[in-house]
């Protein structure tokens, strides 16, 4: 079915906002409620003096009722419209191909210009990811595009948790696109390293891209140091680390299937390392329990790494992920010799950077000891931000003394 097209009324401060690139119009934003239209619809907004806005995609079921395409001029949501986005993202990320990286975020949603859906690349095998319904009467052509800009061999189709509850029609979660069907993991390189990925079954799409810059400052440090990696979830950080020749790895994840994909990629780049536990040990199991653990035997490490789940998905929860990483914080520092590093991570879009930073230097200082800034970061050149709100990724690597 084409898609129809609804006019939408918002206030003058949201016009002003979305005029300077905020992508969102939740539904309580709305003037005009009660509007009836299906997922994919075009929403079109016009200024107070009812001159053209913007254009969006609009979603019934979702309280961001419309995500913003395009502003300032009209224009055609067509194949070109989609390949100029798509030529421009894959522009933004030409650097990556020196690096020996095929494995990266080809297309950041709402930061690139495709509101509500990711593109996470792993060598020839694409991964798109919807988190709206709205993208499904468009598929099709947005398919042909990134096929065609892409030069791919497969693409494959993952739905979020709200998509899969919501949606009525349009191809099933883990369907393959285009291309060969799946004969298990997929392979890619980052920094020249080697890594396997489930894109069907695996978190997100498989691989966290975007702490692959961090991952690669903690190789340059790592050398001769004993390393706990906590949420180690694959073992991206492990990986690196032993690239950088640490003296060992010490692995926490609750999540058994992950500790396995840790091992295998540690397997393929390291294959000497993987048979000794006093090289590359795994613990599977809570990771407050186990730094409590480490804490009772006095058991530190010269490098601890930090990257949790994100621990607050709305603004109510940010209290409580404070807290959270204070309490995370202060374990790993426990587990940390003096002297040490403490690489600290939060990819909770709702806590801002000097919040988190702020919990993370309370926790240290609550073992009663003291800590040093070495670094601190955000996002990769593969995720890009473009508007105030987009930004979730703060990591700090702090001496503990």
């Amino acid at each position: 079915m084409k898609p129809g097209k609804l006019k939408i009324k918002i206030s003058k401060t949201l016009q002003a906002k979305i005029a300077k690139g905020h992508p969102w119009v939740h539904f309580y934003q709305l003037q005009n409620r009660d509007i009836r239209g299906n997922a994919g619809d075009l929403g079109v907004i016009y200024d107070s003096n009812n001159r053209f806005l913007a254009i969006g995609l609009f979603d019934p079921v979702s309280d961001i009722r419309l995500r913003i395409l395009s502003t300032g001029e009209p224009v055609v949501i067509d194949a070109e419209f989609f390949i100029r986005r798509l030529e421009q993202a894959v522009l933004l990320r030409r650097t990556l191909t020196a690096t020996a990286t095929t494995g990266y975020r080809l297309v950041n949603g709402e930061n690139d210009g495709f509101p509500g859906l990711v593109v996470d690349r792993y060598g020839e095998t694409l991964v798109i990811k919807l988190y709206t319904e709205a993208w499904m009467p468009h598929l099709d052509l947005f398919l042909e595009s990134l096929i065609q800009v892409s030069g791919c061999s497969r693409v494959v189709l993952l739905h979020s948790r709200h998509v899969e509850r919501t949606r009525s029609s349009g191809p099933a979660h883990g369907q393959i696109l285009h291309g060969p069907p799946l004969d298990g993991p997929v392979h890619f390189t980052e920094n020249a390293l080697v890594f396997q990925a489930d894109v069907v079954e695996g978190q997100k799409t498989g691989f966290y891209f975007d702490q692959r810059e961090n991952r690669a400052r903690l190789k340059e440090i790592a050398a001769g140091k004993e390393v706990l990696n906590v949420f180690s979830y694959t073992g991206g950080f492990s990986v690196y680390c032993m690239a950088g020749k640490c003296r060992s790895v010490t692995e926490v994840d609750v999540n058994q299937q992950a500790l396995i994909a840790a091992r295998e990629n540690m397997m393929m780049n390291f294959p000497n390392k993987v048979s000794k536990e006093a090289d590359f040990l795994q613990i599977p199991g809570d990771a407050f329990r186990v730094l409590s653990e480490f804490k009772r035997q006095k058991r530190q490490f010269d490098l601890v790494i930090l990257d949790p789940p994100a621990f607050a998905s709305r603004k109510e929860h940010k209290p409580n992920a404070l807290q959270a990483y204070l309490r995370l914080a202060k374990a790993g520092a426990h587990c940390t010799r003096p002297g040490g590093l403490l690489f600290a991570a939060s990819c909770s879009q709702s806590v801002p950077a000097k919040e988190f930073f702020r919990s993370v230097s309370l926790g240290i200082r609550q073992t009663g000891r003291k800590e040093k800034a070495l670094f601190k970061s955000k996002h990769a050149v593969d995720h890009p931000v473009n508007f105030l709100g987009g930004e979730y990724l703060k990591a700090g690597c702090f001496e503990v003394y």
